[in-house]
């Protein structure tokens, strides 16, 4: 991508593909999604036809844990439909995937940067906890809590669950949002919109206003350290970090109790800071790059 180091400059011309393609693979994957939960949901109650008298259908895609083989299965079909998507478009002269060399600096500085995003993140949930219940927000904030308080602390499929959310899920949304979705927008539009466009996408992709607001902050480091570091491996490494910690993974696998939490919490608070000097340097790191690559 040209002109990362300040967010600016132009691209080629708009056209159909540049809006159609975004939203034909977001389409896809929330099919592919669902549909394995269907089959799966069909699969458990074959085995189980009393649990759809006696549970409500939230208690029965949990206690069918649904999500956790739904993700499993779709995340192993999309990563490789993505990659070769991906493959196909860089035969045909038009790659999209970025793959260029990392420095420790800048993983530093981009592991950093998502930390401080969850800093912000959870001071964001703390003030969408104090709304009144009655509130519009309030509401959809209590019923997101109700609805992860179901499906949270589930043992069955304990690894099969860490597998698809911290490392398939992490994979395949950031093959089809960086990868796919920023690289198609790149080429229309200038970094700056470039990263706008892809962070609104990914909280819209969450079909949910509260995860929506929950991975808006994050999906703007994930986009930013993508364009000014240039590789794919960054947002997917994020990306995995922030779902080990926001997800309770990083608690659960430590044993990590309220205090281990709360420790965490100040250091998330504390790379809030961090986080923006991180910016600072990757973005002077792209503009001392930018020479070099000419």
């Amino acid at each position: 991508m040209t002109g990362r180091d300040d967010f600016s400059g132009g691209r080629a011309g708009i056209s159909a593909r540049t809006f159609a393609v975004p939203l034909i693979f977001m389409l896809v994957h929330h099919l592919v999604l669902d549909a394995f939960a269907i089959l799966w949901l069909f699969i458990y109650l074959g085995r189980n036809p009393e649990a759809a008298i006696l549970l409500t259908p939230l208690e029965l895609m949990a206690e069918a844990n649904v999500m956790t083989y739904a993700s499993l299965l779709s995340m192993l079909v999309l990563i490789p439909a993505y990659l070769l998507y991906l493959q196909t478009r860089k035969k045909k002269g038009h790659p999209l995937l970025e793959q260029e060399h990392l420095s420790g600096g800048q993983v530093f500085h981009s592991v950093i940067m998502i930390l401080g995003a969850m800093g912000l993140t959870q001071l964001l949930m703390v003030l969408l906890s104090s709304l009144d219940n009655s509130s519009f927000l309030g509401r959809l904030f209590q019923d997101y809590l109700d609805k992860m308080a179901l499906f949270d602390g589930r043992t069955e499929g304990f690894w099969l669950d860490f597998a698809a959310t911290v490392i398939l899920v992490p994979v395949a949304e950031e093959l089809l949002m960086r990868g796919i979705i920023q690289g198609e927008l790149a080429r229309s539009f200038s970094p700056r919109v470039t990263v706008a466009l892809t962070t609104f996408l990914f909280a819209l992709f969450h079909l949910d206003l509260v995860q929506g607001l929950y991975v808006l902050i994050a999906g703007f480091v994930l986009s930013v350290t993508y364009h000014l570091t240039r590789n794919i491996l960054i947002p997917i490494g994020l990306h995995i970090l922030f779902n080990l910690i926001g997800s309770g993974w990083l608690s659960r696998l430590t044993g990590a109790g309220e205090y281990g939490e709360g420790i965490l919490v100040l250091l998330l608070y504390a790379c809030i800071i961090g986080g923006a000097g991180s910016f600072l340097v990757l973005r002077r790191t792209a503009r001392q790059q930018k020479p070099a690559e000419a």
